[in-house]
């Protein structure tokens, strides 16, 4: 995973400070001349008026590498926002979103809002997300989701997830009750409730028809996936 940032030092600081990154190596040093032939220019598609500059390794915790890049010149643009197009932000998967939100904070980091809650395919007790800036400006994404997702009851394959692994969550079946089903997409009279490890009690009021759906998806993949197995993370979306 690349970044390129204005101040390869001051990065390194932010980035062991709010997310325990380690440093590996420096690829190329501040001390080496910059890098701005026409064959540097042409191999990384940048502007001939900027010049490859310092590069350095990191390492996130149970994760991927995280590798800076400096460059110099005056045709460096201002950092992506969520509306640019391209790759335009990092989310990165943490146990405990409050104490990690914490951390970037008091690293330089600025958060756009509260932690929110994940919504639809993607629902589920405690999975929230939350939007940061770093100190230049790159948007930086935390997200957590303790509990299965209902996607997996569609979807072809799971993504990276702390419940169970991805090749154990493609091979299980996620059983429904066939009737909380029915119920909640027809909105037949009689929603069903769920709890951990099953059917809950059946109740006679009507319910919103997605709202109920989740919820059933949600706790009924949560059951088949429970006990989950807590592990650090890496990234996702």
């Amino acid at each position: 995973m690349g970044v390129t940032v204005p101040d390869i030092d001051a990065a390194t600081a932010f980035f062991a400070a709010a997310l325990d990154a380690v440093f590996l190596y420096d690829v190329r040093c501040r001390t080496e001349e910059p890098r701005s032939t026409p064959e540097v220019h042409g191999y990384l598609g940048i502007p001939s008026t900027m010049a490859q500059g310092a590069i350095r390794m990191l390492a996130l915790p149970d994760g991927p590498g995280l590798e800076l890049f400096e460059y110099l010149g005056p045709d460096q643009h201002s950092p992506a926002t969520p509306s640019d197009l391209g790759w335009q932000h990092v989310a990165l998967y943490v146990d405990d979103i409050d104490a990690a939100l914490e951390k970037v904070e008091r690293a330089g980091g600025v958060r756009n809002s509260d932690p929110r809650a994940l919504r639809g395919v993607e629902a589920g007790e405690g999975n929230r997300f939350v939007y940061t800036r770093t100190p230049w400006g790159s948007t930086l994404e935390l997200v957590s989701y303790p509990t299965p997702q209902p996607y997996l009851l569609t979807a072809p394959r799971a993504k990276w997830a702390p419940w169970p692994t991805p090749d154990d969550a493609r091979a299980t079946p996620v059983p429904v009750p066939a009737p909380a089903f029915r119920t909640a997409v027809l909105g037949w009279s009689g929603a069903t409730t769920f709890r951990r490890g099953g059917v809950d009690a059946l109740h006679p009021e009507p319910v919103p028809a997605w709202s109920a759906l989740v919820a059933a998806a949600s706790r009924a993949v949560a059951a088949v996936f429970s006990p989950r197995r807590p592990r650090r993370a890496s990234i996702d979306r």
